[in-house]
């Protein structure tokens, strides 16, 4: 990163959220998969950019901006295991649901393809949504069926909060592995005994909060 910055010094690096505190230092701003593509849309059209560390959704960023952005060829296990086979089968499966699919799976490619040449999005059938617009598209939408491709952890919370429809795992292995070793019982004992402290460096610290209140100052 910091060689691309040497090679660029034009150039602007824009972070996913999930990125540790010195990679935020190093950028000029951050975004979430919610607000990606409006981040993208207000930086300077004639600047080179830097999107990290996701490949899928640097790619969709591409094709919804139609901004030749560099992208960084790194990925989230769990998404990059949610194929276009993936999505496939599940479509032949369940003909009836709707598909939440999260930009950053490895099956975003077919179904931008299903969305755009078969008409799923007018058909109400394929929606590319990060997590809280797939929060918001289960309440508001009429499906009673919808197949998640993203992590399975999801599948709580939309089951949660809309008891009276289904939601089916794209994969039922997507699961995180990182994410599994948070536990009640850890975060129990973190807030009872003050454990597990974190500690950022000032500098680090200031220089990541730029990039995160770039990323506020837009929306």
């Amino acid at each position: 990163m910091r060689a691309w910055r040497a090679a660029h010094p034009d150039g602007l690096v824009v972070a996913y959220v999930n990125t540790a505190a010195e990679v935020k230092a190093e950028s000029d701003y951050c975004c979430t998969s919610g607000n990606a593509v409006a981040v993208i849309r207000a930086l300077p059209p004639d600047v080179p950019v830097l999107f990290l560390p996701d490949f899928f959704l640097g790619n969709y960023l591409r094709r919804v901006t139609g901004r030749p952005l560099e992208v960084w060829l790194g990925e989230c296990h769990v998404h990059a295991g949610l194929t276009r086979e993936t999505l496939e089968r599940r479509r032949a499966e369940y003909p009836d649901a709707e598909f939440l699919v999260h930009p950053e799976c490895g099956c975003v490619t077919s179904a931008m393809y299903y969305a755009e040449a078969e008409g799923d999005v007018a058909a109400g059938r394929m929606r590319i949504v990060s997590t809280e617009q797939m929060m918001r598209r289960a309440r508001a939408s009429s499906s009673r069926r919808f197949v998640v491709a993203t992590e399975t952890g999801v599948l709580h919370r939309l089951r949660r909060e809309n008891p009276g429809k289904e939601f089916v795992a794209a994969a039922e292995s997507a699961e995180c592995r990182y994410m599994k070793m948070i536990t009640l019982e850890n975060l129990r004992d973190a807030l009872r005994d003050d454990k597990y402290e974190v500690t950022v460096p000032p500098g680090v610290a200031a220089r990541a909060r730029r990039a995160i209140e770039r990323m506020l100052a837009i929306g």
